[in-house]
């Protein structure tokens, strides 16, 4: 026998090194005053409801879903008791259970349901005999309304089974509180106080259905895996519209964190999610969308990344605006006869500089024959790749192109702008919908980066690519394309100088339109100002995305005589100087005297030099960036603008 032990002995160490559980980094505080403000709160609820029942005369549409609110809230403050998870001190933890139960389950005790609820954690997913919360969710699915509404009761039954094996002292109140409780309900009926007691019941009824669809159903329900198999496959955290559903459900949609952590106080199991994200995901936890469908966790890595980044977009206004940081060449790869790859290195503390989204593109600055040129390129990897890598195709006279595919090596070090652009439509893992991108030449590039990612996050949507080059050699990522076709991704190449191919000629609306006949819930159009313009025309009606990469630049005329006062705001700093209204855009006159504002394509196509008007007026030569709340909001490219009034003020930052 003691052999045997010392071959067994150390195996579960080994597991354990390797399965271990992360450790939270939250702990049991002396008090957690969160939970007992919660228990404050909903004892003053509580009151008003009683008021609106007994004395006020409220109808029971108010006081009914008072009463609910009531006992799905006070059942947060028992849940946190039955786990020690309230205070360090016993005595304070064990008192906010018994002042809670009462107006969860008031025919039950606080040591009978700290006993159910501890045999739900130790065999979840079990059969019911052993884990009473599989109750919510056996059966077929017209039973299910009935048993989130008979939650409570079903514990009265699986306690009396085991009725003989818990502690004498349990099992005397168990049965004292029950019958007090049940006779007090009773006499204050026949006593005519029977329309309150029904009231005070359906708001305690209504909350248990509450409790049960959202403590019990919907954390576990399809998990076939329980606690002792795998206690990351057991339970599920539920993700999207956490701004309203974490303070409305209390936190409970992060039910796998209070699973692997029950000591973790409710209000902060976000914080050890996101301590321990990437370990709970290498250990494959259970993640759905809060309507239902579930990620692995490749696609939560996507998701989060694009919603996190999505509000960086929203937020942009009020936050700092892009700069540059010097980022090393990694590599400088070929792709057709005029054009290359470019990957650079991210170091670690600047990658949450560089968090992308797809759609959006980088500034790249480097000094070019003593000249200091600068230029934007798209993002070309999806944002599940977290890779900065663009393609920079040859343009006839083009000073920055030209060094890139030329001269540029491995080991070089370029000034990179973090990235920018809203060339995006915003995605969601339950959408079905038809996307169909209209692009030409090096218009291509964000679209490699919008057609993986939308594939990747929606596995209902379609995606369709019309794709204009003049011949299959020029054609940037053609076989990459080609190799992404499925029946979810269609491709049509389109060649202007090959008139053997499938489909020859220029790329317009007639032909785009016998090509794609299925409803399209989204356009997407990019390439030069003339294609963008043709198909923006044709869509008027319709929901269409576009970016411009080459723009024809138009000769201003503001239509005044005027001498301005600029004043300009970059990083806090505040510069002025004078300018014609029909002279230089705000742009060039800033750099003329000495300033940095940021820019890179200076063709009103890019939005990189985007400011604020705060005082006085300007207008733009043209404009393929900025949308009409935007513009009404008072920004403009400031590579387009010109003032129009006495005095302008703008400010980079805002």
């Amino acid at each position: 026998m003691n052999t045997v032990a010392q071959d067994r002995g150390p195996r579960p160490v080994e597991r354990q090194s390797v399965r271990g559980l992360p450790d939270p980094g939250e702990r049991v505080p002396p008090l957690a005053w969160p939970t007992a403000g919660l228990y404050v709160v909903t004892l003053t609820l509580f009151a008003a409801e009683a008021y609106g029942i007994l004395v006020g005369g409220w109808t029971p549409w108010a006081t009914v879903p008072m009463g609910a609110a009531v006992t799905f809230l006070m059942f947060s403050v028992l849940h946190e008791a039955t786990h020690h998870a309230i205070s360090t001190g016993t005595t304070k933890n064990n008192a906010f259970g018994h002042l809670s139960v009462p107006f969860v389950a008031p025919n039950a005790t606080f040591q009978m349901i700290k006993f159910i609820h501890i045999e739900h954690h130790r065999n979840t997913n079990e059969p019911m005999a052993t884990d009473p919360d599989s109750w919510t969710s056996a059966g077929p699915w017209w039973q299910l309304p009935f048993r989130w509404a008979t939650l409570d009761l079903w514990y009265i039954v699986f306690y009396l089974r085991r009725i003989t094996d818990r502690p004498r002292a349990e099992v005397v109140s168990t049965i004292v509180v029950f019958v007090v409780s049940i006779s007090a309900l009773v006499t204050l009926g026949l006593n005519g106080w029977g329309v309150e007691v029904l009231t005070f019941v359906a708001g305690q009824r209504l909350g248990i259905v509450v409790l049960a669809w959202w403590f019990d159903y919907l954390p576990h329900h399809g998990l076939t895996v329980t606690q002792r198999e795998d206690k990351y496959r057991a339970t599920r955290v539920r993700v999207g519209g956490e701004s309203w559903l974490t303070p409305l459900f209390v936190y409970q949609n992060y039910h796998l964190v209070h699973h692997l952590h029950p000591s973790v106080p409710f209000y902060r199991y976000i914080r050890a999610w996101r301590r321990n994200e990437q370990a709970y995901l290498d250990r494959n936890a259970a993640i759905s969308t809060w309507f239902g469908r579930s990620l692995t966790p490749n696609e939560y890595r996507t998701w989060r990344r694009i919603t996190d980044n999505e509000a960086l977009i929203a937020d942009r206004p009020s936050a700092q605006r892009p700069v540059f940081h010097p980022l090393r060449v990694k590599s400088v790869e070929p792709l057709t006869a005029e054009s290359v790859t470019v990957t650079f290195e991210v170091p670690e503390d600047l990658a949450h500089e560089y968090r992308y989204v797809q759609g959006q593109h980088v500034t790249v600055r480097a000094v070019v024959d003593g000249a200091d040129v600068r230029r934007s390129y798209s993002i070309i990897e999806p944002v599940s790749a977290r890779t900065l890598r663009v393609a920079v195709k040859r343009i006839v006279g083009g000073v920055f192109s030209s060094y890139v595919n030329s001269e540029l090596q491995a080991g070089d070090i370029l000034d990179v702008m973090s990235p920018t652009g809203r060339f995006q439509a915003a995605l969601d893992p339950s959408n079905q919908r038809h996307y169909v991108a209209v692009v030409a030449g090096s218009g291509i590039t964000p679209l490699l980066s919008i057609i993986a990612t939308t594939l990747e996050v929606e596995p209902g949507s379609r995606f369709t690519l019309v794709y204009g080059n003049r011949t299959r050699e020029s054609a940037m990522f053609a076989d990459r394309l080609d190799q992404m076709v499925s029946g979810r991704f269609t491709v049509h190449h389109v060649l202007s100088r090959s008139p053997g191919a499938n489909l020859s000629g220029r790329i317009d609306p007639a032909l785009v339109r016998r090509l794609v006949t299925d409803p399209v819930d989204t356009w997407f159009l990019c390439g030069p100002q003339a294609l963008v313009e043709d198909f923006s025309r044709d869509l008027d009606d319709q929901q269409v995305l576009s970016e411009v990469f080459h723009t024809e630049l138009t000769p201003s005329d503001v239509g005044v005589e005027i001498e301005s006062q600029v004043t300009v705001a970059i990083d806090g700093v505040e510069s002025t100087f004078a300018l014609q209204a029909s002279g230089a855009s705000i742009l060039d006159a800033a750099m003329q005297v000495g300033l940095e504002p940021p820019y890179s394509c200076a063709g009103g196509a890019c939005g990189t030099c985007r400011a604020k008007i705060l005082l006085g007026k300007a207008v733009m030569d043209q404009n393929h960036v900025l949308d009409d709340i935007e513009v009404a909001d008072g920004y403009v490219l400031t590579c387009q603008a010109h003032p129009v009034t006495e005095e302008v003020r703008l400010d980079y930052d805002a």
